[in-house]
């Protein structure tokens, strides 16, 4: 990747009002005032100045989860005002109540209703709306040419944007990576043989040896496979989603031979108990309870912030010798995470075509990827979210759901009295960066969508009825058969015209 990864994903609502401003670089000691070493001041050489500060321009946004009825909210876009207005931005952010339920449904109703805010996050496939009638901004010039926002992407999400140019959302790939309790890993003997040389074989070695150490099962997965895959796929060749055959073909890699035998070696730690037998009906609060509680010894998690909810649950249930160990991708045929899709982002914002202001609504996103930005969304308020020591550095004592952009790229964390992850958090982002690779998949034409879910539905049931034994080798090529007949052939024809 062109940057070291990092992931500002801040799980917890905030539950008190933020009140104030940032820290000015004049001010010293605590309270309200702040040292010099808590500002982060927009680069001076970098100016963020469109529309009239006197006169600013009101921008209506919605957002999921975040609403004015809040206070919380209410003070946070109170907060961003003042700072767009610092930063020479003509413009006011409005927040547009939206009704409680499902927040893609009422998006829907509203867009649909013609009450079209300028800035709009999308939560994931709720979109579609939108993009028929033609009233989301093609974002790539804006991209092309914004102070900040292009500098702090990654290159998944540069590749994103060439690929679906409606959507912006900057965070770190949500790679979910593997990781059990640092103690019982020092008890095994296939420990040091384990980390210098993670082959499939020495995982299914350090499965047994948790097996018999009483554990109900090794591994569970809450209802599909999609976390043991990401360990094990490249292992078995499965290095992309559509893998490229000696005559220069595409086949979808989850019909493949490579998959087949992925697919009995799960079939096997299924039958020998090391994967949970309940792992289809497994939900993630089950899975989270069954590795605190130890029935189970690894449990997946994405890297950074949940991995520190992880460590810090595991650490207050069984003490500070419980704290987590990441643990690298199989090594086989290759050795990485399951590769990281750049087909489309799935979520993130938007900003209405219908706007009479675009120029200075993709202002404000670009303003969030600066340094006063960041901290803006980051920390959110003194006395709030942080507070301020003597020694001028910033503690986190609450943080909260962020509005918009889940990165700490443009954040300095020397303001920070510690770094903002933990050592285990820490350890699963560079483990990601080290190990993570780019797909070749690509989005889907609305003309195929049908077809292609149906196709997705043979595989899955076919996975699940193969591992808990109902279906057996000799049932493979008929289920190759119909992954192509149910709508498989198309999107493959299709692949093999897109992919060079």
């Amino acid at each position: 990747m062109k940057k070291r990864i990092l992931s500002a994903a801040l799980a917890l609502a905030l539950m008190l009002p933020m009140s104030g401003c940032l820290p000015q670089s004049n001010t010293t000691g605590s309270g309200n005032n702040t040292s010099s070493s808590t500002s982060q001041n927009v680069d001076p050489n970098k100016p963020l100045a469109l529309g009239d500060v006197e006169n600013p321009v009101t921008l209506t946004m919605v957002i999921k989860d975040h609403s004015p009825e809040n206070k919380a909210d209410a003070d946070w876009i109170k907060l961003l005002n003042e700072e767009l207005l610092k930063a020479g931005i003509g413009a006011q952010v409005e927040l547009v109540a939206m009704q409680s339920g499902s927040y893609s449904t009422n998006l829907g109703l509203m867009l649909s209703g013609g009450n079209i805010p300028d800035l709009i996050w999308f939560q994931g496939g709720d979109e579609e709306f939108a993009l028929t009638q033609k009233i989301l901004v093609d974002m790539t010039d804006y991209v092309e040419n914004s102070v900040y926002m292009k500098d702090a992407m990654e290159e998944y999400q540069l590749q994103r944007l060439e690929n679906y140019p409606y959507l912006v959302y900057l965070t770190p790939a949500s790679v979910k990576v593997p990781v059990m309790r640092s103690d019982v890993l020092d008890s095994l003997s296939i420990k040091d043989e384990f980390l210098a040389n993670p082959t499939i074989d020495n995982y299914h070695k350090l499965f047994q040896e948790l097996k018999a150490k009483g554990y109900e099962a090794v591994w569970t997965v809450p209802g599909d496979l999609s976390e043991i895959n990401n360990t094990f796929d490249q292992a078995f060749g499965l290095t992309s989603t559509w893998l490229k055959q000696e005559d220069g073909s595409y086949i979808y890699a989850p019909v493949s031979d490579q998959a087949k035998e992925k697919l009995q070696f799960y079939a096997q730690l299924y039958k020998e108990g090391i994967l949970d037998n309940d792992y289809l009906t497994d939900t993630w609060e089950t899975k989270e309870n069954k590795f605190y509680s130890g029935q189970t010894a690894i449990v997946s998690g994405t890297q950074g912030a949940v991995i520190d909810v992880y460590n810090n649950n595991q650490v207050a249930a069984n003490g500070e010798s419980a704290s987590l160990t990441v643990l690298p991708p199989a090594k086989g045929d290759a050795q990485g995470y399951t590769p990281f899709s750049v087909a489309k982002e799935t979520r993130g914002m938007a900003i209405s075509a219908l706007s009479e202001h675009q120029d200075l609504a993709f202002q404000v996103l670009d303003f969030m990827c600066s340094p006063e930005g960041r901290f803006v969304e980051i920390l959110g308020t003194e006395g709030n979210n942080y507070e301020v020591g003597e020694d001028g550095k910033i503690t986190i004592t609450n943080t909260w759901y962020v509005p918009m952009f889940n990165t700490l790229n443009n954040f300095d964390e020397s303001v920070l009295s510690k770094p903002y992850y933990s050592d285990v958090a820490q350890s699963s982002l560079d483990m990601v960066n080290e190990y993570m690779s780019l797909d070749n998949d690509f989005a889907i034409s609305s003309d195929l969508t049908v077809s292609w879910d149906a196709a997705q539905n043979v595989v899955s049931e076919f996975y699940a009825d193969y591992i808990i034994g109902n279906k057996t080798d000799a049932d493979w090529d008929a289920f190759v058969a119909s992954f192509y007949e149910m709508g498989g052939q198309a999107v493959t024809d299709y692949a093999n015209s897109v992919l060079k």
